[in-house]
């Protein structure tokens, strides 16, 4: 599972994005990330962007996003498009070369992503004695 902060700048996201390039014929130079909230609510929640690439090779993709604006924590669906522009907020426009990963990720109001149960453990009973 992805997870992410609510209303926060500049966060990390490790996808392996590069190996859907195969099956587009056009390269491309940007990925367009969308983020829907749709969760009791009709029309949902949406933000998109251009996601900065900071470093991809064939096994990892490193972007860098924003979820600023995005207040209601929760399930979102996510939509990465590869596209030939900077600057396109827009998935039917003609810089979209095609769609590399729709997935769920989870927004956070906080930074605690698991709960460190505390377990306690009996010492093991060795029996030397005669039945």
């Amino acid at each position: 599972m992805v997870y992410l902060n609510t209303n926060q700048a500049a966060q990390t996201l490790y996808l392996s994005l590069n190996e859907s390039r195969q099956y587009f014929a056009t390269a491309f130079t940007h990925y367009l990330f969308i983020l829907i909230h749709e969760e009791n609510s009709t029309a949902g929640e949406e933000l998109a962007q251009v996601a900065t690439i900071v470093n991809e090779n064939q096994r990892i993709t490193q972007l860098t996003v924003t979820t600023v604006g995005l207040t209601l924590p929760g399930r979102y669906r996510y939509e990465i498009y590869g596209q030939n522009s900077a600057v396109n907020l827009n998935p039917t426009n003609a810089a979209i070369v095609g769609l590399c990963r729709i997935g769920w990720l989870d927004l956070k109001s906080s930074t605690i992503y698991y709960d460190v149960p505390n377990i306690t453990i009996n010492d093991d009973i060795i029996y030397n004695g005669n039945p």
